[in-house]
């Protein structure tokens, strides 16, 4: 660890490119009438800011002190200080990139105007449970019916829609039948004629055979 310590004093001081004071940072009027989107940029790193300083306030030099007593005072400090500047450096690194990659400053601003909407509002008057929970939850209670109608709502129309395709469907098997028992009929009208032509002549033929005989045999 003391070789870490020597090393970390030999790395050269980067100051914060962040404030640690929200006061510091220079306020532009006109820029943020201009870009609303920087100012609430500038809010966030503040708030980004003050929250590191807050957080690393608890690393305290008297912990590195009691760890490293063989270490001279002034270095110590040293130390200290460069590890706390070059962590919340670090952290303040990664945060920006993490909001420029999520968009976060422009859901702030969206935020904000939401916000300000709102406060447009403040005449109206808000809800309050009224202590009965049937009459609270009437509202909700009618959205789920209202959601769940519609619903029902779908499955009924799919179902009409099939009974209709069902029914076209028996309709044409229907209609097939209805050809298929006039063919079965006219078949069997055919049948039943040739079955009287053929009867018809069978009877001829006998009438005829026994005209005949009665002819050859006159006794």
């Amino acid at each position: 660890m003391e070789t870490e310590i020597v090393k970390l004093k030999s790395k050269k001081y980067c100051k914060m490119s962040v404030s640690k004071n929200p006061e510091e940072i220079p306020k532009d009027k006109s820029d943020s009438h201009d870009n609303h989107e920087s100012r609430l940029k500038s809010y966030f790193q503040q708030a980004i800011s003050h929250t590191l300083d807050r957080f690393l306030s608890y690393f305290k030099f008297s912990m590195l002190k009691t760890r490293y007593p063989g270490v001279g005072k002034e270095e110590l400090q040293e130390i200290h200080k460069q590890l706390k500047n070059q962590l919340k450096e670090s952290v303040t690194k990664d945060v920006n990139n993490i909001c420029e990659q999520t968009n976060v400053f422009s859901s702030l601003n969206l935020l904000d105007d939401l916000i300000k909407k709102q406060s447009k509002r403040k005449d109206e008057e808000a809800w309050r449970p009224s202590g009965v929970p049937e009459e609270d939850l009437r509202d909700h209670v009618h959205h789920v019916k209202q959601k769940h109608k519609k619903c029902l709502e779908f499955v009924l129309q799919t179902l009409r829609a099939e009974n209709e395709l069902l029914e076209e469907t028996a309709n044409k098997n229907h209609s097939m039948i209805l050809e298929l028992k006039t063919e079965v009929d006219t078949v069997n009208q055919e049948v039943q004629e040739n079955f009287a032509v053929l009867n018809d002549v069978e009877k001829t033929n006998k009438d005829i055979l026994t005209e005949i005989t009665n002819q050859m045999d006159p006794y």
